[in-house]
């Protein structure tokens, strides 16, 4: 493909971003850990679609001005190994203020098909009251297990004394759950697929403790209702066949209070190049609280990036995840490895144990850069290499479980706003593919 047609996947990354994910199960374990600067970009670009005639024929296909914004159409392409392949269709109205060039509203519905999960439909909405605060609502439904009802809003200058606030509502049903065993040596010929039916409730606030230092002092509460179903992968057998003890008959209750503290430098919660983030964390799970289960939880998250100069070619970004559980928790609410966002080479859920740790580091090369319809995207090829394990307890952390895994992703990123990727992760069991917006890593 000649270079200046290759906008025609990542330009479209600055809509795709606003829209999020293509189906109800596509939100990931980062869903409940919002960060400021994860939201959609809040100005459309000033030269989008004012020299029309210079942009290349798939940018003015997708890409139609309107009176009041910008009507953009989109195909979805998403991978995951736990779902397959899902291909669809998204019209997206970009809608800005009247005063100025910032997006006010969105409207973002998809009909997307799924190789298991048949068609899905699915509306997205996006309301900007200000520059630091967002409310979003989607609702989607597949006429096979998946379906999904959500609100939630996010101010990270509340009242603007710099106060994080987010709160969620969310009925959501993920037929797509995978669970193997609990421990570091589960087998891969003990998958099963089940379904998962979660309603929640989530509230987080978060105080800086000193003006402009990065940090934070967070308290969120979490309270589900969580019920686990046959799943609909044929293929695959029951949880309740092999595993009769981890599949619950009724509903079951859980809440969860959790204090952190997060330090927080990064250029761009997105698109980071330079900086360095932090969470420690402890959560606490009591009966008293609201809660059938008795546990305990702690663990931290480390990210850094170094980019040597604004011009340089070269970035790296390293992470290393850990966290640990103590008393008695369901497997679904467990520390678990795989997924685009903890162990790249496995599928979400692909080990869970009482303790997780894992590390990752990448190497970020920049190829080229195209402007296209006002956009700068910039194309990069990142090698990745990673370690990472489960146990259940420290002392039982053991070298001969110890899961490496390499590859590489192809980045493409519309600054400050969107990045998009596509991961390549080998591991043990060989190739696994994500596809994934809007993570930095």
């Amino acid at each position: 493909m000649p270079q200046r047609h290759l906008p025609l996947l990542f330009a479209a990354l600055f809509f795709i971003g606003l829209a999020g994910p293509s189906s109800a199960a596509a939100d990931g374990e980062r869903d409940l850990q919002l960060e400021e600067g994860t939201k959609p970009p809040e100005m459309l670009p000033p030269e989008l679609g004012k020299n029309r005639e210079a942009e290349p024929w798939p940018i003015r296909l997708m890409m139609q001005p309107i009176s009041n914004g910008m009507f953009i159409r989109l195909p979805v392409v998403d991978t995951d190994p736990n779902r397959g392949v899902t291909y669809g269709v998204m019209p997206v109205w970009v809608i800005k203020d009247r005063r100025s060039d910032r997006i006010r509203q969105i409207h973002a519905p998809s009909l997307t098909y799924n190789r298991i999960f048949r068609a899905v439909s699915t509306y997205r909405y996006f309301l900007y009251p200000t520059t630091r605060s967002s409310l979003v609502a989607r609702a989607s439904i597949s006429p096979i297990a998946d379906r999904e009802i959500l609100a939630e809003y996010e101010d990270t200058d509340f009242l603007d004394r710099g106060l994080a606030i987010a709160c969620r509502l969310q009925y959501n049903v993920d037929g797509s759950e995978r669970f193997f065993g609990v421990g570091p040596d589960s087998a891969q010929s003990a998958e099963t697929n089940f379904t998962r039916y979660t309603t929640q409730y989530y509230f987080r606030v978060g105080l800086p403790i000193f003006t402009g230092s990065g940090w934070k002092f967070n308290l969120q509460h979490r309270m589900a209702g969580e019920k686990l179903a046959n799943g609909p992968i044929d293929a695959l057998p029951d949880l309740g066949q092999l595993f009769p003890d981890k599949a619950p008959a009724h509903t079951h209750q859980d809440a969860e209070i959790q204090l952190f503290m997060d330090y927080d430098t990064r250029d761009n919660a997105v698109t980071t190049a330079n900086g360095s983030y932090a969470k420690i964390f402890i959560e606490n799970s009591q009966r008293a609280l609201g809660s059938e289960f008795a546990f305990q939880q702690y663990g931290l998250d480390l990210r850094r990036f170094y980019k040597a100069a604004p011009e340089s070619r070269f970035t790296t970004a390293g992470n290393l995840r850990y966290a640990q559980i103590i008393g008695v928790a369901p497997f679904y609410l467990q520390p678990q490895m795989g997924g685009k966002y903890v162990f790249r080479a496995y599928g979400r859920g692909r080990y869970i144990d009482r303790g997780v740790i894992a590390a990752n580091i990448e190497e970020r090369i920049t190829l080229f850069k195209v402007p296209t319809a006002g956009i700068v995207t910039e194309y990069e090829l990142a090698p990745f290499v990673g370690l990472g394990t489960a146990f259940p307890s420290p002392g039982h952390m053991s070298r001969r479980y110890a899961r490496p895994v390499f590859g590489a992703a192809l980045r493409g990123i519309a600054r400050p706003q969107v990045v998009g990727s596509i991961d390549f992760g080998v591991g043990q069991q060989g190739l696994a593919i994500f596809m994934d917006i809007n993570y930095s890593f």
